[in-house]
């Protein structure tokens, strides 16, 4: 049977400002997804963590203001779906795979 998966929901305000944060904390606590709100980010944004993939929906504006994260262990099998994305909303959709 395999093992469950840990995930966080997390309100970032701002993730760049958080980073070290985060990746201390997915290591310590062994964590394979992190859904991010607030993430701040603009299609200039570029924010990596050794091991996971991310993915990201910013905001329609292009400025630094809420936006959406979806943070996954590279070892996982899953694959990204299309977003969403408005001036009230912003939601990155992935999806995982089925062991086989």
């Amino acid at each position: 049977m395999a093992a469950p998966l840990r995930v966080v929901l997390w309100n970032a305000n701002g993730l760049f400002d958080h980073k070290l944060e985060l990746q201390t904390f997915l290591t310590m606590y062994k964590i394979d997804i992190v859904l991010v709100s607030e993430t701040n980010f603009t299609s200039r944004s570029v924010f990596k963590i050794p091991h996971y993939t991310v993915y990201h929906t910013i905001h329609p504006d292009d400025t630094a203001h809420g936006g959406a994260t979806v943070i996954i262990r590279s070892s996982i099998r899953h694959h990204e779906l299309l977003h969403h994305q408005s001036a009230k909303i912003q939601a990155t959709t992935v999806q995982l795979e089925a062991h086989s």
